[in-house]
């Protein structure tokens, strides 16, 4: 049998396609698992910050759990219809790590300091304002 060097072209040209269609999807699976990876480092994080639910949806991505990822985002669409109550409950502890945080630095003793006036200001308006609604006779 006679070997052609069309023959050895084809079957170098073949190599070379196996070699980079390989390379190429060798380059996919290791961005697929560098998100994987962040998604990991990221609920990590959110759960140090003091989120419960949320952390979960991202450990169910990175370990590739798309089924339960979902019905878990169906819950957490009914946590948020559900009212304001849950999602403040959700909240709260982030709210104290994050504020415990703030309080560590001068500049984050100084922001809390003016939020703590603006929020001071406001009240004494709506004081001042229930006040004056109660002399004029108005009730809302």
């Amino acid at each position: 049998m006679l070997v052609s060097i069309y023959h050895l072209i084809i079957v170098a040209l073949a190599g070379i396609c196996a070699w980079l269609a390989g390379k190429w999807f060798f380059k996919k699976d290791t961005e697929v698992e560098n998100r994987r990876r962040a998604a990991g480092h990221l609920a990590a994080e959110l759960k140090a910050l003091g989120f419960r639910e949320l952390p979960e949806y991202f450990i169910d991505y990175s370990v590739g759990d798309y089924s339960s990822m979902l019905h878990k985002l169906a819950e957490l669409a009914r946590i948020f219809m559900a009212g304001e109550a849950a999602v403040l409950t959700e909240l709260d502890d982030v709210f104290v790590k994050l504020l415990d945080i703030k309080l560590k630095t001068d500049d984050g003793r100084k922001f809390v300091r003016i939020k703590l006036e603006a929020a001071e200001r406001l009240v004494t308006q709506v004081v001042l304002d229930a006040k004056s609604e109660a002399k004029s006779g108005v009730t809302v």
